[in-house]
């Protein structure tokens, strides 16, 4: 009976220390996607600045399907900020609004990202 009561212990211990991995796991993968995100915005910069929209649309879309795998390991309400200005920046890609108003907005995002969504993820 002893020896039962320890077993379920042990199991305990072990189940909790993989529940930490997963978890540091997925924070971590969390922090991969938020590089992708930074890459692809700065990618949507650098395209749309150059007048390629279409280039700028692609990298666009690849930043929010990271964004969509990031979203849910953080904060409602950090992550409806985030998700405004990504509706905001597909807004202004789709109506040809100008450069500068789309760096803006990327800029926004980027800090926005490094600063809020990193701090969540660590």
């Amino acid at each position: 009976m002893l020896a039962a009561g320890v077993v379920t212990i042990g199991l305990g211990i072990d189940g909790a220390g993989w529940s930490g991995a997963a978890v540091a796991q997925k924070k971590s993968q969390g922090r991969e996607s938020v590089d992708r995100i930074v890459t692809s915005l700065r990618a949507v910069d650098t395209a749309y600045a150059s007048g390629n929209a279409t280039e700028a649309e692609t990298r666009f879309r690849e930043a929010r399907a990271a964004w969509n795998s990031v979203a849910p390991r953080i904060s409602a309400r950090e992550a409806r900020e985030q998700q405004l200005l990504f509706d905001s920046l597909g807004n202004q890609l789709k109506s040809g609004a100008p450069a500068t108003k789309v760096k803006s907005t990327v800029s926004g995002m980027i800090g926005e990202l490094h600063e809020d969504i990193e701090r969540e993820l660590r």
